[in-house]
C-alpha cells in the first residue's frame, strides 16, 4: 500500500543540493550548512526529473511491473463531437464520434498536445486518427483551449483526410445497405 508520508522538496542555498524529506530539515544533508529552504517550482521540477531518471535506470536492471508509487500521473482534458458522413460528402448514414484528449505536453511545457480518436456511433472500438500540437497561451481557459483545438482540426486537411479514410474503411451498418462494404465518397 502507498505510504501516507508525503515528502517535501528542499534546496540548500549554500551548495545548491536539492533533496526531499518528510519533515523540514535544519541542515543540508550534503554540506551541513543551515541554509535550507523549500524548493521553488523550477527546483521541484528538476528534482522530479532527476528522480524519474533514477527510477528508470534502476528498473532497466531488474524489469518488473510498475507499482502505483512508480507511476507518473498526467492530467488530461477531453472533448468530443459528432460528424455525419454526409458532412464529408460521403454517401452513408454513418455518424462518427470524435474524441480529443489533450493537455500540456510533458516533454515541452510550451505546447498543448492531444490525440484525436474516432469511433463509429454505437461502436465499441476507437481508432487513433492523429496528434494535435498547438502552442500554449498563458491564461487561456479550458473552453478557449477546446475552441482553438476544434478550429485547428476544422482547418486541417490531414484531419479531414484521416476522418474520410476512417469512414470509408468501416463496414456498413444496417440502413447503409448492409453489404459489408465501406461507405462511398461522392464528388459533390
Amino acid at each position: 500500500m502507498i505510504d501516507s508520508v508525503i515528502e517535501m522538496v528542499y534546496s540548500c542555498d549554500n551548495c545548491g543540493f536539492i533533496f526531499s524529506r518528510s519533515e523540514e530539515p535544519e541542515q543540508c544533508p550534503d554540506c551541513g550548512k543551515y541554509e535550507v529552504r523549500p524548493a521553488n517550482e523550477v527546483e521541484q521540477d528538476e528534482f522530479s526529473a532527476r528522480m524519474a531518471e533514477l527510477i528508470r535506470e534502476e528498473r532497466t536492471d531488474s524489469p518488473r511491473s510498475p507499482t502505483l508509487e512508480d507511476t507518473e500521473i498526467s492530467m488530461l482534458n477531453s472533448f468530443s463531437f459528432r460528424v455525419p458522413a454526409t458532412a464529408l460528402h460521403i454517401n452513408s448514414t454513418m455518424i462518427v464520434d470524435v474524441v480529443v484528449e489533450y493537455g500540456e505536453n510533458p516533454a515541452d511545457r510550451t505546447e498543448l498536445a492531444g490525440n484525436t480518436w474516432a469511433r463509429q456511433e454505437g461502436g465499441t472500438t476507437s481508432s487513433f486518427l492523429m496528434a494535435v500540437h498547438l502552442p500554449i497561451k498563458q491564461g487561456e481557459t479550458a473552453k478557449e483551449q477546446v475552441d482553438r483545438i476544434f478550429a485547428s482540426l476544422n482547418q486541417d486537411n490531414a484531419f479531414r483526410t484521416k476522418l474520410v479514410d476512417f469512414i470509408i474503411q468501416q463496414p456498413r451498418m444496417e440502413g447503409d445497405g448492409g453489404n459489408g462494404q465501406g461507405a462511398e465518397k461522392s464528388d459533390g
